[in-house]
């Protein structure tokens, strides 16, 4: 496995970079290859400029300034998703990062006809490793925003052949050491395999 995870959390010290440990320690375990782009570490702009809407059809040879990212997706076969789950969604920088990475050439073909999948058909799994502060009902009703973009929506680029899987914890607001432990563990074995 060549897993990229892509993790966003803007405090070093959260729950949410514990389990971005948790997934390196699993794949570590697993002997699986991985690269992490921790988008607040970097400094990664989720706005997207004038400049780069103009530009947003078309190729990637046109759009230096993710190239590095780009380059990141075409190598891996996996991506991991870790995020809090905040306002029903992810955190806006993450889908900063997909606006802005996510392009026609990158990840899918701009036509008359619409967009069309293609150039990351060689990615198999999505994994997505998240913590909500409220239950699975009240995530539910708000309509599972970030599970559906990435489940629903950025799936259906890489091709009928990419499995996702969802790593959730509920209730986190009121949730106990020892249920983060458990959490956190379980999260650990998942990638290890």
């Amino acid at each position: 496995m060549r897993a990229l995870i892509v993790h966003a959390h803007p405090d070093r010290e959260a729950f949410s970079a514990h389990l971005a440990d948790a997934v390196r320690d699993g794949l570590d375990a697993g002997g699986h290859e991985h690269r992490t782009v921790d988008l607040y570490r970097e400094g990664f702009r989720a706005a997207m400029s004038e400049d780069e809407w103009a530009l947003h059809r078309q190729a990637r040879d046109s759009k230096p300034w993710t190239d590095e990212h780009h380059e990141l997706l075409q190598w891996a076969d996996t991506i991991v998703w870790v995020y809090p789950t905040w306002w029903s969604g992810p955190p806006a920088i993450l889908k900063g990062w997909v606006d802005r990475v996510w392009t026609n050439g990158v990840a899918y073909h701009h036509t008359d006809r619409g967009l069309i999948p293609g150039p990351l058909t060689h990615i198999r799994r999505m994994t997505i490793v998240t913590t909500h502060g409220s239950s699975r009902i009240v995530n539910m009703l708000e309509g599972d925003v970030g599970k559906k973009m990435i489940r629903r929506t950025l799936r259906t680029l890489c091709g009928w052949r990419c499995r996702t899987r969802w790593l959730a914890m509920y209730d986190i607001d009121r949730s106990t050491p020892a249920d983060r432990i458990r959490f956190s563990a379980s999260v650990r074995r998942n990638f290890a395999r």
